[in-house]
């Protein structure tokens, strides 16, 4: 009897120490994962940087003409914007679109929105974890840079909200010209956030 408890015992042992092995390798795997993405990130971050530094300035379209410059040279994926907010000591480039690719390596220009040298509403998102995590601690009046090849704009921030992520209202035309930034909530959750933080800016210069 007693040598049925002991193998008993030291079966559970063996398997409660093959289990524990697992979940260390698997953590030692998601963190490296981790640490992989971000390095992927700030590299991305870096090169777009110099190629968005490299980039000539965009003459802007005279009066007559209808189409704004900035619009018809961005393409998916491409650097266009570079997003400062000074107080937060925040630096992002913000690229074309919000795929899956565009948004792990950059803030996104949401599809849809305005640029920054059209009036209107300028939308921006771009993950909690990552390059808006800093967003937690915006307050009213802090200015927003949106640097582009066109030119540079700014912006001053109006009021913050929280909204669920069919509330896209946000992301509506506007007659003057705004800057929306977008990001999930809240920003410690882990997993898919089941809110979205807004940010609402208008232009001053």
């Amino acid at each position: 009897m007693n040598v049925i408890i002991q193998w008993r015992s030291s079966r559970e042992h063996r398997i409660l120490r093959w289990l524990s092995s697992a979940l260390l390798l698997a953590g030692c795997l998601a963190l490296g994962f981790c640490a992989l993405v971000y390095w992927q990130a700030e590299r991305y971050q870096a090169s777009a940087n110099r190629d968005f530094d490299a980039l000539p300035p965009i003459q802007a379209p005279a009066a007559h003409m209808s189409a704004p410059a900035l619009r018809a040279f961005a393409l998916e994926g491409s650097p266009i914007i570079r997003l400062v907010i000074p107080r937060l000591e925040m630096s992002v480039i913000v690229s074309e679109g919000v795929q899956s690719r565009t948004l792990a390596r950059a803030a996104g220009h949401i599809t849809g929105t305005a640029f920054p040298d059209e009036p209107g509403n300028v939308g921006i998102a771009a993950h909690r974890d990552t390059y808006f995590r800093k967003l937690g601690q915006i307050r009213p009046d802090d200015l927003i840079s949106l640097a582009t090849p066109v030119g540079t704009y700014q912006y001053s921030v109006e009021w913050t909200r929280i909204v669920s992520p069919s509330s896209v209202d946000v992301l509506e035309p506007s007659e003057s010209p705004v800057l929306t930034l977008v990001t999930c909530y809240p920003f410690t959750y882990i997993g898919s956030a089941p809110e979205r933080f807004i940010v609402r800016a208008r232009r001053v210069f």
